[in-house]
């Protein structure tokens, strides 16, 4: 039975697909630590015991041992969804936001357990392990239709001390201290110096922006891009030109709140064009620092351990092996739900049967020839 939702017309939900154009991406690529990414799999995405029975197991991207620090500011969000909130007005026609949102990204690959599963079913997909956003509806809208947990920040971004640097500050709810009144705290800093090249000195040799002026390393990339007909997924670490990310969405049993009544991984789209005025800063002029304070920790961990003991006062810092800024026009859309987990829903209630929708995207025009025409 096809089951309509129900959304009150005082609702800030917005359903996709969007449009945003002129975003302005500032970003920065550090080593992950790949048992955190590890972790973040089992708990997130590898559910239940059995991953025979699931159908496939989620591991870190070997080939790519790098977690991506992108700072998003959205001139302009603009719904493209074709549904009426009444039938007098479309989403489209409500009007556009602006917001500035930061997130912490890692890929991470889905491998079919089955000879046949494994040649269909894997794929690249982008876990997301922290993501604020500095607007109300985004932070709705993400975490009720993608699973995403988005949380509100206040963000401050924009030029720094130098000319053409960036400067950044999110802070979240947080206690400074125990049984203290909770208040908006610094979790992250980042500063830079100028975009390359620049007075203040050269890279290291061995930095990205050094191997990307030379003109050999340039045809190697562009041949090895043209060969593999693969662009989309051809990043060396910096600006995928698709971002496929991955998420879990749950519902709460109300009755007990530490059990859940649905859960599934949620797949959606992002596809970055009209990319322009891409340019690197120095990576040894770059200070990205999170909050040492114990109430943050818990998020820290999600994608990196920090040093046991910080002194007081003292942030953790991370050294990035890359940083720049673009711009770009984003599509956002293509939601789906690739997996439901089997779940039990109580006494004299049906349960959630498992349902899979898992092809990789590359592989689903030759369904036909290995599954006979299913979907």
């Amino acid at each position: 039975m096809n089951i309509r939702y129900i959304q009150s017309t005082g609702s800030q939900e917005v359903p996709p697909p969007y449009y945003f154009p002129g975003v302005t991406v500032n970003g920065f690529v550090w080593e992950a630590q790949m048992d955190r990414v590890a972790a973040y799999c089992d708990r997130f995405f590898n559910l239940g015991a059995n991953a025979n029975e699931r159908g496939f197991v989620y591991k870190p991207a070997p080939a790519w041992p790098y977690a991506m620090l992108l700072f998003m500011q959205y001139p302009v969000m603009i719904s493209t969804a074709q549904q009426s909130i009444r039938p007098e007005l479309e989403y489209s026609e409500r009007g556009y936001v602006a917001q500035t949102e930061v997130f912490v990204a890692f890929p991470v690959v889905r491998y079919g357990v089955t000879p046949t599963k494994f040649a269909l079913d894997t794929t690249l997909e982008w876990a997301l392990p922290f993501i604020v956003v500095g607007n109300a509806m985004s932070a709705v809208c993400g975490r009720e239709m993608i699973g995403l947990e988005k949380l509100l920040a206040e963000i401050d971004m924009g030029g720094g001390d130098f000319p053409s640097s960036f400067k950044a500050c999110v802070r979240l709810a947080g206690w400074p201290r125990p049984n203290a009144p909770q208040q908006e705290e610094p979790f992250l800093e980042v500063e830079t110096g100028p975009t390359l090249p620049t007075y203040r000195g050269q890279p290291a040799a061995s930095s990205v922006w050094s191997l990307f002026q030379s003109r050999e390393a340039g045809w190697g990339f562009d041949e090895m891009a043209n060969a593999a007909k693969a662009i989309n997924q051809l990043t060396v670490g910096l600006a995928p030109s698709e971002m496929r990310t991955v998420s879990l969405k749950q519902i709460r049993d109300a009755r007990d709140p530490g059990r859940a009544l649905y859960q599934a991984l949620v797949t959606c789209l992002s596809r970055y064009s009209n990319v322009s005025k891409f340019v690197f800063y120095n990576e040894n002029d770059v200070r990205i620092t999170f909050s040492a304070q114990p109430c943050f920790r818990p998020i820290l961990e999600l994608f990196h351990t920090p040093p046991t003991v910080s002194a007081a006062g003292i942030g953790h810092a991370i050294k990035p092996k890359a940083a720049f800024q673009f711009m770009a026009d984003i599509n956002f859309g293509e939601m789906r739900t690739i997996h439901t987990f089997p779940s039990s829903r109580g006494k004299d209630l049906a349960p959630v049967r498992a349902t899979s929708d898992l092809t990789a995207p590359w592989a689903r025009p030759w369904l036909g020839l290995f599954r006979g025409g299913r979907g």
